[in-house]
């Protein structure tokens, strides 16, 4: 992915545990919103894996956004769910101080285009009906209304909204 703002895509893996639960619980403000728990080390195991076996079939993906060498944000995909070019955006956050200053725009934008490359051709997110914000946007950034359906995500359980946003590919549809 390309630098965006200053901000470079890295691969996280174990070694980056320290620092990926630093900025879990820095977002604590979300988890606490749709999973009804703070962030912090047990959520960062959970983003680096391994994951369940339901979706053991697909590419596990985590990104850590790092700008001067420190975490503002991350994001976790899933390649190939349902469908063989089917992914899903299972988390994109950013640091309290990084929202709401396009950052996460540009983001979606190079998660896309990394997906499409990969010969993506629908990308999906969930979002939790307690989270208003998240859902307008990823309305904004073109995402539509594929189904709601009550998901437990964490301690909490309730109305999710699964949005879709498919790949354009060109020449002649």
């Amino acid at each position: 992915m390309n630098p965006v703002d200053g901000v470079q895509a890295v691969v996280l893996g174990d070694a980056d545990r320290a620092r990926l639960t630093e900025l879990c619980a820095a977002c604590s403000d979300f988890f606490d919103l749709v999973e009804g728990q703070p962030g912090g080390e047990a959520t960062a195991a959970e983003l680096l894996g391994p994951i369940e076996a339901a979706y053991s079939h697909g590419a596990h993906h985590v990104w850590g956004f790092e700008r001067d060498g420190r975490l503002v944000g991350v994001a976790e995909l899933l390649g190939g769910h349902p469908a063989a070019t089917a992914w899903y955006i299972g988390l994109l956050i950013l640091r309290p101080a990084e929202r709401r200053r396009g950052l996460g725009r540009k983001l979606v934008d190079e998660l896309r285009a990394w997906i499409a490359a990969r010969g993506g051709t629908v990308v999906r997110v969930v979002v939790q009906e307690q989270n208003p914000r998240a859902r307008a946007f990823w309305e904004r950034e073109g995402f539509a209304l594929e189904r709601e359906v009550v998901k437990k995500t964490g301690l909490l359980e309730g109305r999710v909204a699964i949005l879709t946003w498919l790949i354009r590919r060109p020449g002649p549809q």
